[in-house]
C-alpha cells in the first residue's frame, strides 16, 4: 500500500472546519443592508486572523463553495473575498465560485470598495527614514482614511502599520501641526492619489516579502482593506528604478569619502566598512543607497552584530569611527538642514555606545573566572574562548537567542546553533547516529577549548589558524579527530582515548 504524504489529520480537520463555521456565523450575523464599511472591517480583521496565522483559510472556503450542503451561507464571504482577497487569483476564484452558485447577493456585494478617492497627505522626517501616508475616501461626515506607517531603513522600504481612520481632517491636522512642531525635521504636504498608489504598493510587497514581519495589530487587522483601498487609487506614477553602482562608482565613492573625512585614517578596513555601507544601502535603500538616517544606520549596525553583514575583528573596531564619520559626509552630501545634523550624529553614537555595553557584557561572561588574571592572560583566555564560541547569539526553532556560554547547558545550545540541519532531529529525538556522534564530538570539543583542557586542542587549532584555515575548517577537522576515537562506553556515555586522541592532534597542522 502506498503511504500518501502529509495527509491532514482528523483534528486538523475539525479545527479547519470549526474556523469555517465561525466565519459562515460571523457572515450570517451581516443582513444584507449591512453599511460596507462594516463588512469590510469584518472580513479584513478575519483576513487578518488568517494571514497571521499562516493559514490559506480563504483558498479553502472558496473550494468548499463547489460542495458546501448549504451554499446560500457562502454567499456572503464569497463577495467578500471576490473585493477584499489579497491576491488576484483569490479574487478571481471568489468570483467565478460566486457566480457557479447562482444566488443573491446582499445589497452590500457590489459596493464593497467602490469609494470616492479624496485627497492624499504625506509626512516625512528629514533623513527619509520614516513616512506616514494618509488617503482620504468618500466626503462629509461618511468620509474615511486610510494611515499607513512606512520605514524605509531595511527592505526597501515596508509597512508596520496600517489603520482605517473615523475623521481624516483632524489626522491632517495633527500631521500639518508634527511639522511644523517639529523645526526641520519633518515635512508634511498633499501627495497625488497616484504618488499614493506608488508608496503604499512598494511597502506593502516590502512587508509581505518577510518571513516573519514585526507589525502591529492594527496592521493585522486592516491589512486586507488597506490593501484594497490601495487598488482603488489611480495607476500608481512611475519612479526612478534602483540605483545600482558598478565597481568603479563605489571606488569613487569610497574615495570621496575619505577626502571629505579628515579625521579618519584611511586603512584597509575602514574602506571595507565604507564598501559595507554602499552595499547595505544598495540591498535595502536601493534608490537612495547613499542616503544616511539614524534608522538605516541603526540597522546597519544590527546587521553587523546578527552577523548578516560580516566583518574581520579589525573592520569591526573600526566600525565606531567609520559609522559617524560617514553619517556626517552624507549628511553634508545630502544637504541636510543644519539643525538635523547633531541629532543623527547623536543617534549614530549612541548605538556605537550601546553596542560596547552589549559587548562588554558578552566579554563578562567569556572572562567569568578569569577576575584574576592580568590583562594579557585575559586576552589569552578570550581569544580562545571566542574561537570556541564566536557569538552569544544563535537562533534555535527559527527564535535568536542570547545565551551564556560560561553556563555548559546554554553552551551546548550555542553548538546546536551551529547546526541547523540536526535541530528538528533533535527536537523530535531521532537523530541519527552519525550525526549524533558528530555533533557530540563538536560539543566536546567547544567544551575542551574553553576550559583549555587538554591544552593540545588549542595548540593544535593555532597551528591550523597559521596556516590560513577558517574557524569552521579548523573545528571540522578537530572535531574529526575526536569523532573518530569516540566509543560507547558504560551506561550509553562516550569515552575515547586520551593518549591516541593527543597522537591524532599532534598531527594535525
Amino acid at each position: 500500500m502506498t503511504e500518501l504524504p502529509q495527509q491532514e489529520s482528523s483534528e486538523d480537520a475539525a479545527s479547519g472546519s470549526e474556523l469555517l463555521e465561525e466565519v459562515l456565523r460571523e457572515f450570517a450575523e451581516l443582513d444584507s443592508a449591512a453599511d460596507p464599511l462594516r463588512v469590510e472591517l469584518v472580513t479584513s480583521e478575519i483576513l487578518g486572523e488568517w494571514w497571521e496565522a499562516g493559514d490559506d483559510l480563504a483558498a479553502e472556503l472558496i473550494e468548499f463553495a463547489a460542495e458546501a450542503p448549504e451554499p446560500e451561507r457562502l454567499v456572503a464571504p464569497l463577495a467578500a473575498l471576490r473585493s477584499l482577497a489579497p491576491t488576484e487569483e483569490q479574487r478571481e476564484a471568489a468570483g467565478l465560485a460566486l457566480d457557479k452558485l447562482g444566488l443573491g447577493e446582499p445589497d452590500w456585494a457590489r459596493a464593497l470598495n467602490q469609494v470616492q478617492v479624496g485627497e492624499c497627505w504625506r509626512t516625512s522626517d528629514v533623513y527619509g527614514d520614516e513616512t506616514s501616508v494618509l488617503c482620504v475616501f468618500g466626503e462629509g461626515e461618511s468620509a474615511h482614511g486610510l494611515l499607513v506607517s512606512i520605514g524605509y531603513a531595511l527592505f526597501g522600504g515596508w509597512a508596520d502599520e496600517a489603520v482605517i481612520v473615523e475623521s481624516p481632517a483632524e489626522v491632517i491636522s495633527e500631521m500639518q501641526s508634527q511639522a511644523a512642531e517639529s523645526g526641520n525635521l519633518v515635512t508634511c504636504e498633499p501627495i497625488t492619489p497616484g504618488r499614493a498608489h506608488q508608496l503604499l504598493a512598494d511597502a506593502f510587497v516590502g512587508t509581505e516579502l518577510q518571513t516573519e514581519p514585526e507589525v502591529t495589530d492594527d496592521y493585522v487587522r486592516f491589512r486586507a482593506l488597506a490593501m484594497a483601498r490601495t487598488r482603488s487609487l489611480p495607476e500608481p506614477e512611475p519612479v526612478d528604478p534602483p540605483r545600482v553602482l558598478s565597481a568603479e562608482e563605489e571606488a569613487e565613492t569610497i574615495d570621496e569619502f575619505f577626502r571629505a573625512a579628515l579625521d579618519l585614517e584611511d586603512t584597509e578596513a575602514a574602506r571595507v566598512c565604507a564598501l559595507r555601507l554602499i552595499e547595505f544601502g544598495m540591498e535595502h535603500d536601493p534608490r537612495t543607497p547613499l542616503r544616511v538616517g539614524p534608522d538605516k544606520l541603526a540597522s546597519f549596525v544590527d546587521l553587523v552584530d546578527d552577523g548578516a553583514i560580516e566583518l574581520t575583528d579589525e573592520q569591526d573596531e573600526v566600525l565606531d569611527a567609520v559609522l559617524p564619520a560617514w553619517a556626517r559626509w552624507g549628511a553634508q552630501r545630502d544637504s541636510l538642514p543644519a539643525d538635523a545634523v547633531e541629532p543623527l550624529i547623536e543617534a549614530v553614537e549612541d548605538r556605537i555606545y550601546e553596542r560596547s555595553l552589549e559587548t562588554e557584557s558578552s566579554l563578562d561572561a567569556y572572562l567569568e573566572d578569569a577576575e584574576d588574571l592580568d590583562e594579557q592572560a585575559a586576552a589569552a583566555v578570550l581569544e580562545r574562548r571566542q574561537f570556541a564560541i564566536p557569538s552569544v547569539y544563535t537562533e534555535i526553532a527559527g527564535e535568536e537567542v542570547e545565551l551564556d556560554p560560561s553556563d555548559p547547558e546554554q553552551r551546548r545550545l550555542l553548538v546546536i546553533g551551529e547546526h541547523p540541519d540536526f535541530q528538528d532531529s533533535l527536537a523530535e529525538d531521532d537523530l541519527d547516529e552519525e550525526s549524533f556522534l558528530r555533533l557530540a564530538a563538536h560539543t566536546t570539543l567547544v567544551d575542551q577549548l574553553w576550559d583549555d583542557e587538554p591544552a593540545e586542542v588549542w595548540q593544535a587549532a593555532q597551528r591550523l589558524l597559521t596556516r590560513g584555515l577558517q574557524r569552521t575548517e579548523v573545528i571540522a577537522q578537530l572535531a574529526a579527530a575526536l569523532e573518530e576515537r569516540l566509543e560507547t562506553g558504560e551506561g550509553d556515555g562516550l569515552e575515547f582515548d586520551l593518549d591516541d586522541y593527543l597522537r591524532a592532534l599532534e598531527e594535525l597542522g
